[in-house]
């Protein structure tokens, strides 16, 4: 009993010097419980004082990269690769929350479905005067881009946020207001999808021979993404839809003519296909020179030849659950 007093006490004394300094601590143990007091709500006040540097440190994550993402000078390329939207995408992706992701992905959407700059006046009769076909261009310009941006976040966001994007807004058991961004998780979804797809994948990974392992697993992180979605059970209701650009007489577009696409679950079983077979066909497994010494390479290379057995057995077992779902054609 007398250890225990001894230890609470000495954590006391440890409590006081932290929150008071090395003086007032020494001279306060005659008054423990008004130190003890003092100590907690100077705890507590650190405490809060964290969360507020915590808050303003995660908004400035979130800003800093926003503020570039709709800069018009990074909307000179957007497609095929939106190579300067890419890094701020990222970098807000990788901060953000789920509720900060469904919420800029649901206001952007309708921002550009809605939202038209004010027309000039002519200060002569006070009519309003036709868009220009620039401020046209520039209209539909900023449209596309805000869009893409979208792309760039949703593609880059980390798989476990994804999956509570899921949790609390598609699948919301018993979450208040839950499925009020519903649809927006079904865009945010395609949305990923396309960027995956057409950037990660076709454009840049899926471009090039696979002829090194760290190919292969690079391309193989892509298409578990895609994979993970195209196994949801309400894959039907992925799409996205939209219906804001405009024509050079300032009247939105016909249907045809406006971005739109519909999830098709054959994505990630031709993906896993084309990934087996540029992995049998142009794999290599040349000696680098790049250890210590010969040793060290030829253990460089076998250690490359088990990773690609490994490899080989996961895109195996997802090429017979897709034959199994009867979309895959292809015999392996």
């Amino acid at each position: 009993m007398k250890t225990v007093l001894k230890v609470l006490f000495s954590l006391i004394i440890c409590c006081s010097l932290l929150a008071c300094g090395l003086h007032e601590a020494l001279e306060g143990t005659k008054q423990v419980p008004g130190k003890m007091d003092q100590t907690n709500g100077n705890m507590k006040k650190m405490l809060e004082e964290m969360k507020t540097t915590n808050k303003g440190v995660h908004d400035q994550s979130l800003l800093l990269p926003l503020e570039n993402l709709i800069k018009e000078e990074n909307h000179d390329t957007l497609a095929p690769v939106p190579f300067k939207l890419m890094p701020f995408g990222k970098k807000f992706a990788e901060s953000a929350t789920a509720e900060e992701l469904i919420e800029l992905t649901y206001l952007w959407l309708k921002e550009v479905d809605e939202a038209l700059p004010a027309k000039d006046i002519d200060e002569a009769t006070g009519d309003e005067v036709p868009y220009t076909k620039k401020q046209v261009h520039k209209i539909n310009t900023q449209k596309i881009a805000k869009l893409t941006a979208l792309q760039v976040i949703a593609g880059f966001a980390p798989q476990e946020t994804v999956q509570e994007i899921i949790n609390n807004y598609i699948v919301a058991n018993n979450r208040e207001g839950g499925r009020r961004f519903e649809e927006t998780g079904y865009a945010f979804l395609m949305l990923r999808t396309v960027f995956i797809r057409d950037v990660l994948l076709k454009e840049s990974i899926m471009a090039t021979s696979i002829d090194n392992i760290g190919k292969l697993e690079e391309a193989m992180k892509y298409i578990k993404k895609l994979d993970a979605i195209a196994r949801l059970r309400f894959t039907d209701k992925i799409r996205f839809k939209s219906r804001g650009l405009i024509d050079f007489e300032g009247r939105q577009l016909s249907a045809d003519m406006q971005p739109s696409e519909k999830f098709d679950r054959k994505v990630a079983a031709d993906f896993w296909a084309s990934i087996y077979e540029k992995a049998q066909s142009q794999m290599r497994f040349d000696e680098r020179s790049v250890g210590g010494n010969q040793s060290e390479d030829k253990a460089l290379i076998d250690n490359e030849k088990k990773r690609l057995q490994y490899d080989l057995q996961i895109i195996e077992q997802a090429l017979h659950y897709w034959k199994a779902q009867n979309l895959l054609l292809i015999q392996f």
